[in-house]
């Protein structure tokens, strides 16, 4: 119970500070003079300026913007920073609850994270609750929110599903026999994609294979055990986990046996059989 109170606590007292409400945030904006005291240095806060920097360039290491907004702020558009320094949406009340908490510091403990929201009341209340929580990675609170980020003129995007995926290799093989096909998809706000492929169309599946960079030919193998013909069937999700439409694509394993007829092998093998069936033929 203490570990739900302690988060809700610092939510309510850093508003009432403020003299507001949760609901009654936005619009607001955070300037140095109304911040409360850091706890023991923890967070960094940062403008919009220096988190461009930071999320551009992962030569200063990786950093993980985290939007803590609602779903409909998040789906009118969202920072736009590269791969792997792209934003996760977490939203605030998840950080208010011992489960959410729980689960965001098992899955980013030990990381550089860049909080931000509207105009930085709630990143800056998340970041108070992580910090006390003992987060042990670096933790940046970006001032004024993506209010200010727009402001400044750094891009924002929302997201759209990556395209069916293409299929290309042999479409008759020989049974038993390891068969290479290539992949391709292309995602149109250029994320990284993953590959969920089924060969069979019955369960055998390899699923979400990835990252893999948007437009990139990818390699699989797969060995059909049985003549017969089989559907192959292949979709991608994107980062953020947004699904393409299935491609499908035929292949056939004959079932007549095909047989590899090797001359020289059997000139070798039977060096007088060719005179023999030149007698048979009378030639």
């Amino acid at each position: 119970m203490k570990k739900i109170i302690v988060p809700m606590f610092l939510i309510g007292m850093l508003l009432v500070s403020y003299g507001m409400s949760i609901s009654s945030i936005k619009g607001e904006y955070v300037t140095n003079e109304y911040i409360p005291i850091k706890l023991d240095g923890c967070p960094n806060n940062v403008t919009v300026q220096e988190a461009w920097d930071l999320l551009t360039d992962i030569g200063n290491g990786i950093q993980i913007p985290v939007d803590v907004r609602t779903e409909g702020e998040w789906n009118l558009g969202y920072i736009d920073t590269p791969w792997p320094e792209c934003p996760i949406w977490y939203t605030m009340e998840l950080f208010g609850n011992e489960t959410g908490l729980q689960e965001f510091l098992e899955n980013y403990d030990g990381q550089d994270i860049l909080l931000y929201c509207g105009n930085s009341h709630r990143s800056y209340a998340v970041s108070l609750i992580l910090c006390d929580a003992g987060f042990t990675g670096t933790v940046y609170n970006m001032k004024g929110g993506i209010s200010a980020w727009k402001g400044a003129g750094y891009p924002i995007r929302n997201n759209t599903k990556p395209d069916a995926p293409t299929i290309d290799g042999p479409t008759t093989v020989k049974v038993k026999q390891q068969i290479d096909y290539t992949f391709s998809a292309i995602d149109a706000e250029n994320d990284v994609i993953y590959y969920w492929i089924n060969w069979s169309g019955k369960g055998n599946s390899v699923i979400w294979q990835g990252p893999y960079a948007s437009g990139e030919n990818v390699t699989f193998n797969h060995t059909f055990q049985k003549k017969g013909k089989y559907i192959i069937k292949a979709k991608v999700k994107d980062f953020y986990d947004y699904e393409s439409d299935w491609m499908e694509y035929e292949v056939t394993v004959p079932r007549t046996k095909v047989v590899d007829f090797n001359l020289e092998w059997l000139c070798e093998r039977f060096p007088h059989i060719f005179p023999f069936f030149r007698y048979l033929m009378g030639l």
